[in-house]
């Protein structure tokens, strides 16, 4: 037999590297994911004539804009959203290690220090100590596999959550464009409603020296008035419309959102179609749907580990001491201990709580693999969308470049034929609200192709930047 401390605790400490190594490969293999979701039918083309070539990577690039870039990196490294998921992300990592934990074996170490006093009739007080050291081992063998499971359900959990942090960087990445080009747009729409007051303001002096000549109508000069003043209630709103742009973006970088930021450039004009790729591309490259592929296999193996919790368990229970009067010969051996227990335990009876725990996990792995499927079919939509509409915009927008130009010509020959009296007022006001709605339309639509832009670059599962 052994005679110290020491050496019982040296055979613990084997016995449990033993075990650890005969549970490791215990647990089998086993998935309740349908073949509907491991094989999902998909077409060998985009139906609505997208672009050939492979999907585009660090497409932030294509603006050609360093203060776009700039703007990117910064919210990517100041979102609090983003750092939100960055944190469950940690999370996700040390649940891995801890459900680790549980498969090897778990040895406590304690100390323990008492002192106890009697006193006899005759006066006499009689006091003691005792210290006491002791090593427990607890380990559970891993008979069915259900730690592994639990194990493999954190491990894909973490996964899940890597590709949500790689999803919300790449959106956040997109919100940071989208919203800088809605400043763009305010900021434009502000020039346009700044050039239309002056444009009402010129129009109403015209209309005054005629009135004051006798050669114009009272009604005239009111309606003249009365452009002037809604101008200046329109521009009063464009700017209005600036603050709260400029505020968004402001909030996307973590900045307070006082509405004041220096934020230049025009809208880009992206001539060149983007390469779609295969639809069979989607379910690699897109985070979203990769988070919900790995989000149904953690619940796969979620529910492995609540089937193999209706098996009998095996446990080990060990454990060493020693006690002594005096701490310093603690570990002599003296007064040692030890014992080894082995237990295995089967559930017989607990009112259904194992069944229903199954069928619930059953259950979450069909919801998992519904929601997997409708995201991959939403996917697919959201590429075919993005591609009509790009086409669509670039048509409406051709056409409204086309009409801006001819209301400018319209306007300047409206108000020339008015003042030799060829045309009433009314076709002034006519051709100026032609003229500046359809310059509020080109804007507009630009703004609408960059975003629609970005939206297919996300659909596609696009990254932003080389080095992701």
């Amino acid at each position: 037999m052994l005679s110290t401390f020491r050496e019982k605790a040296l055979i613990l400490l084997r016995l449990s590297a033993l075990f650890a190594l005969a549970g490791a490969g215990s647990g089998c293999a086993q998935t309740a994911v349908s073949k509907a979701a491991a094989d999902v039918a998909m077409p060998d083309t985009w139906a609505r004539d997208g672009s050939d070539g492979g999907i585009v990577d660090n497409w932030l690039r294509d603006f050609n804009d360093p203060q776009l870039e700039r703007l990117v990196a910064e919210a990517i490294d100041k979102n609090y959203q983003l750092r939100e998921e960055r944190a469950r992300l940690a999370q996700a990592a040390q649940a891995v290690i801890a459900t680790r934990a549980d498969r090897f074996p778990a040895l406590d170490l304690s100390l323990g220090a008492s002192r106890s006093g009697a006193e006899g009739g005759d006066d006499t007080r009689v006091t003691s100590r005792s210290y006491d050291a002791s090593l427990g081992l607890f380990w559970e063998a891993d008979l069915w596999g259900r730690l592994s499971a639990t194990q493999q359900t954190a491990q894909l959990e973490l996964q899940a959550q890597r590709a949500r942090v790689q999803l919300a960087e790449r959106e956040l990445a997109a919100s940071t464009a989208k919203s800088l080009f809605a400043v763009m747009q305010a900021k434009q729409l502000l020039d346009v409603a700044k050039r239309r007051l002056d444009n009402v303001k010129q129009s109403e002096e015209i209309v005054a020296s005629g009135y004051r000549q006798g050669l114009n109508d009272a009604l005239d000069l009111y309606l003249a008035r009365n452009q002037v003043e809604r101008q200046h209630a329109n521009l009063a709103q464009q700017e209005q419309l600036v603050l709260e742009a400029v505020a968004d973006l402001q909030l996307t970088l973590a900045r307070y959102p006082d509405g004041q930021m220096q934020v230049g450039g025009e809208l880009p004009v992206l001539a060149n179609a983007i390469p779609s790729g295969l639809p069979s591309d989607l379910l690699l490259r897109r985070a979203d749907l990769q988070e919900a592929w790995l989000s149904l296999l953690a619940a796969d193996a979620n529910l492995a580990a609540a089937h193999k919790a209706r098996f009998p368990r095996l446990v080990l229970l060990g454990s060493g001491g020693v006690a002594s009067p005096g701490f310093a010969d603690l570990l002599d051996g003296e007064g040692s201990t030890w014992s080894l227990i082995g237990n295995l335990s089967q559930p017989v009876f607990q009112g259904g709580r194992l069944a229903a725990q199954e069928q619930i996990a059953a259950e979450q792995v069909r919801e998992a693999e519904q929601r997997y499927l409708d995201l991959v079919y939403r996917a697919f939509a959201d590429v075919e969308n993005a591609i009509s509409r790009m086409l669509s915009l670039n048509e409406r927008y051709r056409s409204f470049l086309d009409a801006e130009r001819n209301a400018s010509a319209a306007l300047t020959l409206a108000l020339d034929q008015y003042q030799r009296g060829l045309v009433t007022y009314t076709t002034v006001l006519e051709s100026q609200r032609q003229f500046f709605d359809a310059e509020e339309t080109v804007v507009e639509l630009r703004n609408q192709l960059l975003q629609n832009r970005i939206d297919l670059y996300l659909a596609l599962g696009g990254e932003f930047a080389a080095s992701l």
